[in-house]
């Protein structure tokens, strides 16, 4: 059966393929996974063979990894998969009918898909699995959007939210920390520039089809050079989207806070706890400095160059950390980073192959089911 409120079963696989609705993976499929995990296996390749031994030693790295306790990586460990519960968790209230098994099912083969496959794959695997169970395009895609605006903004806007946090604890740091003040001076003004764009947006329907007339007008000219047409739409989209964001949020604002943002603080947790764990100190490093650094790197890796950012992701953490603490932690920051990865990169991997699993064998038993109780007596 469909989830309630959504469309009948029997009309949601109309445009869908195959695999969809239940059957094996065809040979192109096959193939597409298989090309798909050897990009993804050359890039891990690439940045342990390349990538990590040009930040630090690799003895020191995995010193520093080995000397964390069974314990702690429980911890972090349970943390990780709490940050993919919220994530899942964001969906159920602004999708009717829509359950959370459902949500979590279809979030975390998404994530395994987008840290594997390049481009917007992780979307279309989360459009695919809900609308097999009755998601409408329409509410799909609000959702998606809506969830992806939230996040962004609190991207941007977490650096300087952090720093004052920072400043207002007493600015605990390392005598002779490096650079932070620098990192905060930009991080106040992207953070600066956010809000007060946010929330003129939220004001005025007019600014937000500017917005969307500015962008249209930087992304045009891009279109010309690869004979693509003129894009004319964007200024009344803006308006759309204004509105349908605006809608969400307001009937569900404090379910999408608590996952949205309580996904993004964890995440700062899960990393500064990382770091602990590897060997960096709490003099060295204590949280409210931690949690703003995380802050600054996750606006870098916000577009994921390369699948599920791997590479730049390790690079940019260990260079902002690093920028601070010194280069004397280089190693310990590596080692923290990676664990830190291995829980929102590797861990995503193994849920979502367990979802996608669990996706294929529920489908084909709803599938046998309907048909039974279609038969004829």
């Amino acid at each position: 059966m469909s989830e309630q409120g959504s469309r009948p079963e029997n009309d949601a696989p109309a445009a869908l393929g195959g695999e969809a609705l239940g059957a094996r993976p065809g040979p192109t499929s096959v193939l597409m996974k298989v090309l798909s995990a050897a990009l993804s296996g050359g890039l891990l390749v690439l940045l342990f063979v390349v990538i990590i031994p040009e930040l630090g030693s690799l003895e020191d790295v995995w010193a520093a990894i080995r000397s964390m306790s069974a314990v702690t990586f429980t911890v972090l460990l349970i943390g990780g998969l709490v940050i993919r519960v919220l994530l899942a968790a964001a969906y159920p209230p602004v999708i009717p009918g829509l359950s959370f098994l459902r949500s979590l099912i279809a979030r975390e083969s998404s994530s395994a898909v987008s840290n594997v496959i390049p481009g917007p794959s992780g979307t279309a695997t989360q459009y695919v699995v809900l609308r097999s169970w009755g998601v409408s395009t329409e509410r799909f895609a609000g959702a998606t959007v809506s969830v992806s605006v939230i996040t962004d903004a609190l991207v941007f806007a977490g650096p300087g939210l952090f720093m004052v946090l920072w400043v207002l604890v007493g600015q605990p740091a390392k005598t002779g920390s490096h650079n932070i003040w620098l990192i905060g001076s930009i991080a106040l003004v992207v953070t600066t520039i956010t809000v007060i764009l946010l929330v003129a947006i939220a004001r005025s329907e007019r600014l937000a089809a500017l917005v969307g007339r500015v962008c249209q007008a930087c992304v045009n000219p891009f279109r010309r050079v690869f004979d693509k047409p003129r894009i004319t739409t964007w200024p009344d989209r803006a308006r759309v989207l204004r509105a349908d964001t605006l809608h969400l949020v307001r009937g569900h604002a404090t379910a999408l806070c608590v996952c949205i943002v309580g996904g993004y603080v964890l995440n700062g947790f899960l990393l500064v706890g990382s770091l602990w764990a590897c060997g960096v100190t709490h003099s060295e490093m204590p949280m409210s400095m931690g949690l703003f650094l995380y802050a600054a790197g996750r606006v870098a890796t916000i577009v994921p160059i390369t699948p599920g950012a791997i590479g730049v992701a390790e690079v940019v953490y260990t260079a902002v950390y690093v920028a601070v603490l010194g280069e004397e932690s280089q190693s310990t920051v590596v080692a923290g980073v990676l664990v830190y990865r291995a829980l929102t990169y590797a861990l995503p991997l193994v849920t979502g192959i367990i979802s996608y699993v669990a996706w294929r064998i529920m489908r084909r038993k709803e599938i046998h089911e309907a048909a039974t109780a279609g038969a004829p007596d």
